[in-house]
């Protein structure tokens, strides 16, 4: 049987600089992306970066350039 990592605490200030710097930088390469889409009032698309942020930080993602590498790999199909 092998041995797991434990997981990440994501109350640990650090991943969570981590997790916000990559949410800004994310959130910034979406609005230039798509520059006619309304993004002040797209609760939806945050909500799912958020969640999509949230689940790699759960998964061990640590790294706020791999955070938006991923998110932006995650959120390359929605619309």
């Amino acid at each position: 049987m092998g041995s797991r990592n434990p997981p990440p605490n994501l109350y640990d200030p650090a991943l969570l600089a981590a997790v916000e710097r990559a949410f800004d930088a994310t959130w910034t390469e979406l609005q230039a992306r798509d520059p006619f889409r309304d993004f002040d009032k797209d609760n939806e698309l945050k909500n799912k970066l958020s969640h999509e942020l949230s689940a790699l930080a759960a998964d061990g993602v640590t790294d706020a350039i791999e955070l938006r590498e991923w998110a932006l790999e995650g959120l390359s199909g929605y619309r």
